[in-house]
């Protein structure tokens, strides 16, 4: 079964740029066509999930960037004291990035091969402003509060889910390249690889302080 979402892009011009990810030769360059990519992969990425979701249940998409998820478990939806619910907020425009310790695998879509997988220690965490943007989508929630308390819709991050992702939640996320590494090959990873993620949220803490 599947599930189609629609959302407004705001801002994925400028997402693409931020990635920094172009296509040079010895005399001439050539800006990364990220909608090329997204149209090639559609197909792939598709197929890929509904051959999860045959498994697994109800696969959706968030439409106007072509990323799949399955949420297996939503984890915590409300806040209460001491259950470790992160409020995810907006100040002056942008987002305060937390930090996230899971549990995750990473997979090169079509094949399922494994790139990387890895349990987080408690003291281990990953700033969610340093992770691909198929996990930023994932975790920021659709709309988010700002400083003056008014309920803002996320045209900075794009969020999936309505709440975002909270401890407990388990979900697999099926994300075209220009949402993971584009064009740029990583270990184990070629290049204009859709990638396959399981999450699993262990905790979502505030942001480390800078000086």
């Amino acid at each position: 079964m599947k599930i189609t979402m629609k959302k407004f892009n705001f801002l994925i011009a400028v997402l693409i740029v931020a990635l920094g990810v172009t296509a040079c030769s010895k005399n001439d360059y050539e800006p990364y066509d990220y909608q090329k990519y997204l149209a090639l992969e559609a197909p792939i990425v598709e197929r890929y999930a509904d051959s999860v979701a045959a498994a697994l249940g109800t696969v959706a998409i968030e439409d106007s960037t072509g990323i799949w998820y399955i949420v297996l478990e939503p984890g915590i939806q409300e806040p209460a004291e001491g259950n470790g619910y992160y409020k995810y907020n907006i100040n002056a425009n942008s987002i305060e990035a937390p930090r996230v310790r899971v549990n995750y695998t990473g997979k090169v879509i079509p094949s399922g091969r494994v790139f990387d997988q890895n349990n987080m220690k408690e003291a281990n965490y990953l700033r969610l402003n340093d992770v691909v943007y198929a996990w930023q989508a994932a975790f920021l929630p659709k709309y988010m509060e700002n400083e003056k308390g008014e309920l803002k819709y996320n045209n900075i991050g794009m969020g999936i889910l309505e709440k975002g992702l909270q401890k407990g939640a388990k979900v697999r996320i099926f994300s075209p390249s220009p949402y993971g590494y584009a064009n740029q090959a990583r270990s184990g990873i070629p290049a204009n690889s859709p990638l396959d993620f399981s999450i699993e949220v262990l905790e979502v803490r505030v942001p480390a302080v800078t000086n």
